[in-house]
C-alpha cells in the first residue's frame, strides 16, 4: 500500500517534528530530507499527499512542486507548502503551481492536524484515530512560561563551602511551556528534575540542549532518572566538537552510569549549528556560539512571544572590549530585548582580573551588559563555587546598585537552586 502522505524538509528538527504530529494524528507517513532524491522517492510511493517546504540544498520546495505539478506520473498529488518563507510572492506562486494549502511556519498544532485531515478525508484516506493530545483551549496559547533552576554552579578544584543556601548543583534550567519541557544543560541539577519527572509523569517527552561538554553541563545524564525508563524521549541537541561527533560525546556522558549499553530511554540526536531552528510549532530556538574556551553553544528560545536566552559560560568584554573583539555587539544583537537572560556572572571584578580570557564573566560586566541591550531580567548564573553565602549576598546586592547607578530599566536576580520564575 502506497504511503499517504510524505513530507519533505531538510531540516532534521522540524522534518521530525511534522512526521511525529501527522503520526499522532494517524497517518502513515515518511519523511525525505534529500530533496534531490525526493521526486523519484513520490513517483515510486504515489503517496495521497506531499508536504514541502521551500527552503532546502538542492531543489527548493517550490520548484520540487512545480516539477510535480508538470509530471503527469504526480500531477494529481494533494500538495501542501509548509514554510517560514512566507512572502506573497512566495504564496501566489505556491497556488499559481498547484498547491492546495500554503501553511505558514510557526504554524498552530490544532489547525494544522484538522486541515491535513480534510485533504486526506476527499481522498478517501481516514485516520486510524486522531489524537486530541496537542489540543489546547486559545487562551492556553498565551500562558506564562514556567522557568526553573535545578543548579547553577560552577565546579571548581580549589575548596568550596560545604553548603550554602545558593545551592552547589551545577548547571541545569528547564523552560515549560503549556504543551512541552525544554531543558538546557545536564549539570548535577538535572537529577532533581528527573526525579520530578518521574513523579508526575507530566512529559514524555524532553528536548535538552546543551552548550558544551565541560563536566558540571553534563554530568548529570549518567544518572538521570528518565533515561532508565522506555515511556520517555530525550530528544539531544548540542554542537559537535572537531574531533568527536555530538552523538559519540552523548555517549561517553551516559557511560558512566549505564556502560557500553544504550539508556532504555528512546533517544533522538540533533547536531546544531549557529542556526536557527523551529523545533516545536511556535517554539523557535536559535543557536549561537559564545565565547568561551571549546565548542560552547548559547541559546535564544522564542516562544509564546517571549524570548529567553541561556548563555551560562560566555566572557564579555564591556569597555575593555578593543576593536577587533565584536563578541559583546553580536552577543548583544542576539539578546536585545530578551525577557530573561541567563547570563555567565562568575567572579567579582576583583577575581575577574586575575581570570581574564579564561570564558568567564565579572557580574559587574554582565549587568552592564544586559541594561546597555534593554533585558529585562537578567539572572546572573555559574557563580564561582569557592563563593560562599556572605559573599554571594553581597554579589546580589552590588549587582542591584550597580542597575540602579546606572538607570538601567533592568531586575536582577542572582541564580540559586530551586528559583521559580514566570514570563
Amino acid at each position: 500500500m502506497a504511503t499517504p502522505i510524505i513530507v519533505v524538509d531538510d531540516d532534521p528538527i522540524v522534518g521530525t517534528l511534522t512526521l511525529e504530529l501527522i503520526q499522532e494524528a494517524g497517518f502513515t507517513a515518511i519523511l525525505v530530507q534529500d530533496s534531490l532524491k525526493a521526486q523519484d522517492i513520490i513517483k515510486k510511493e504515489k503517496p495521497r499527499l506531499v508536504i514541502l517546504d521551500i527552503l532546502m540544498p538542492g531543489i527548493d520546495g517550490l520548484t520540487l512542486l512545480h516539477r510535480l505539478k508538470s509530471d503527469p506520473e504526480t500531477a494529481k498529488i494533494k500538495t501542501i507548502i509548509v514554510s517560514g518563507k512566507s512572502f506573497a510572492a512566495e504564496k501566489d506562486r505556491a497556488l499559481q503551481y498547484g498547491a492546495e494549502l500554503f501553511i505558514e511556519k510557526p504554524y498552530e498544532v490544532d489547525s494544522f492536524g484538522q486541515k491535513i485531515a480534510e485533504i486526506l478525508k476527499t481522498e478517501g484516506v481516514e485516520p486510524r484515530q486522531i489524537s486530541p493530545s496537542h489540543s489546547a483551549p486559545a487562551a492556553l496559547m498565551r500562558s506564562d512560561l514556567k522557568i526553573t533552576i535545578w543548579g547553577c554552579r560552577a565546579s571548581s578544584a580549589a575548596a568550596s563551602p560545604a553548603a550554602t543556601l545558593y545551592g552547589k548543583r551545577t548547571s541545569c534550567v528547564s523552560v515549560e511551556t503549556p504543551r512541552h519541557l525544554i531543558v538546557f544543560d545536564a549539570g548535577s541539577g538535572i537529577s532533581l528534575l528527573g526525579k520530578e519527572l518521574m513523579e508526575s509523569g507530566k512529559f514524555k517527552d524532553v528536548w535538552l540542549f546543551l552548550t558544551h561538554f565541560h563536566h558540571d553541563h553534563i554530568e548529570g545524564l549518567a544518572g538521570l532518572p528518565v533515561a532508565r525508563d522506555a515511556a520517555y524521549t530525550l530528544h539531544i541537541a548540542g554542537a559537535s566538537d572537531p574531533d568527536k561527533p555530538l552523538e559519540d560525546a552523548i555517549a561517553e556522558a551516559f557511560e558512566p552510569g549505564f556502560g557500553e549499553q544504550a539508556p532504555p530511554c528512546r533517544l533522538e540526536f540533533y547536531e546544531l549549528r549557529e542556526e536557527s531552528y523551529e523545533i516545536l510549532p511556535g517554539v523557535r530556538m536559535t543557536a549561537f556560539y559564545s565565547n568561551h574556551p571549546g565548542t560552547a553553544l548559547g541559546y535564544s528560545l522564542q516562544a509564546e512571544d517571549r524570548k529567553i536566552v541561556y548563555c551560562p559560560d560566555s566572557e564579555i568584554y564591556g569597555e575593555d572590549a578593543t576593536a577587533l573583539q565584536d563578541y559583546d555587539e553580536k552577543l548583544g544583537g542576539l539578546c536585545r530585548g530578551a525577557d530573561l537572560l541567563f547570563h555567565d556572572g562568575r567572579y567579582t571584578p576583583e577575581d575577574y582580573e586575575a581570570n581574564r580570557n579564561s570564558g568567564h564573566s565579572s557580574f559587574i560586566a554582565a549587568v552592564d551588559f544586559a541594561g546597555r541591550n534593554r533585558i529585562k531580567h537578567l539572572v546572573l548564573v555559574h557563580q564561582d563555587d569557592r563563593y560562599a553565602d556572605d559573599e554571594l549576598d553581597k554579589m546580589a546586592k552590588d549587582a542591584e546598585a550597580r542597575a540602579a547607578e546606572k538607570g538601567y530599566k533592568l531586575k536582577v536576580s542572582l541564580g540559586r537552586e530551586g528559583l521559580n520564575l514566570t514570563v
